[in-house]
């Protein structure tokens, strides 16, 4: 059946010579993948750069329920990024989401709600001039709510880890962190922001099964440094 979708590209995967296998957040199915043969041909109908994680889509796709891969008709980028491609940070900031949104969107159901969360949180950073070093920080507080495990407040959230054996230092401006809308200036020194994202990433391995760790950390941490 032909659909009609918006799209949140997650990962892709090289599949034989020309072809790819790529996972998207889609707002009326949820996680879906799709086989799209030949993009990586010079003839290709769609070229590659439209399945670089977190590009946002339109698309028309044959969708079969039940199907593990499916088939994209069409697809064009609804919102061209002009600065994340280009901006060490940013790009740094996207990689490292790409990589958390890879092991915790599983649901094949549609949830717009948080696509539309998806959605304007990285046209935000796309389109941010200043104040965003502290966004991916609130950006996890708020998708750990959307999955279902999300803190009420700091207190408890320092509260599982320490029950968890996890202590991490405890950050008093943590709530009016996460309470401020992205951009709002908040204060913090690179060590809290490190230590508050250890954080977060401990709180989401307690709550997400395999969450495991995040490859591309190390990056993100050298390049906001």
């Amino acid at each position: 059946m032909l659909s009609k979708t918006q799209g949140i590209v997650i990962s892709y995967l090289r599949y034989r010579e020309t072809s790819i296998v790529v996972n998207v957040y889609t707002a009326e199915m949820g996680i879906c993948s799709y086989i799209e043969n030949g993009v990586r041909s010079v003839k290709a109908k769609h070229k590659m750069a439209l399945f670089q994680p977190l590009t946002l889509l339109d698309l028309e796709v044959y969708h079969k329920p039940g199907k593990g891969l499916h088939r994209i008709s069409e697809a064009k980028c609804f919102f061209p990024y002009q600065a994340i491609p280009f901006d060490i940070a940013k790009s740094s900031l996207a990689l490292f989401l790409s990589e958390v949104l890879s092991k915790v969107l599983k649901e094949e159901e549609a949830n717009p709600v948080l696509f539309d969360f998806l959605s304007q949180s990285l046209q935000y950073l796309d389109r941010a001039s200043d104040n965003y070093e502290n966004f991916h920080l609130q950006f996890l507080w708020q998708l750990a709510s959307f999955l279902g495990f999300g803190a009420s407040t700091s207190a408890e959230f320092y509260q599982q880890l320490k029950a968890a054996g996890r202590i991490v230092p405890t950050f008093q401006g943590l709530d009016a962190l996460v309470q401020a809308d992205y951009g709002h200036p908040i204060v913090l020194h690179r060590a809290e922001r490190k230590e508050l994202l250890a954080g977060m990433l401990h709180y989401y391995q307690l709550h997400m099964e395999n969450f495991g760790e995040i490859r591309s950390l190390q990056i993100l941490q050298e390049v906001l440094a």
